[in-house]
């Protein structure tokens, strides 16, 4: 698992920022179910990684 590093001053407290790739297929899909929800790409990988985990 990697270590947080230290936050600079301009980033939000509580959250972290994180680069991830997704296959060309897989981006489509979710951008296809996204626009159904009205939601932003954020709030709907939220969504499903807390469905994910349970919650």
């Amino acid at each position: 698992m990697q270590e947080k590093t230290q936050k600079k001053s301009f980033e939000r407290s509580g959250s972290t920022r994180k680069q991830i790739r997704f296959e060309d297929d897989l981006f489509n899909e979710i951008e296809k179910s996204r626009l159904t929800t009205n939601e932003s790409f954020s709030e709907w990988v939220k969504d499903a990684c807390n469905k994910k985990l349970g919650k």
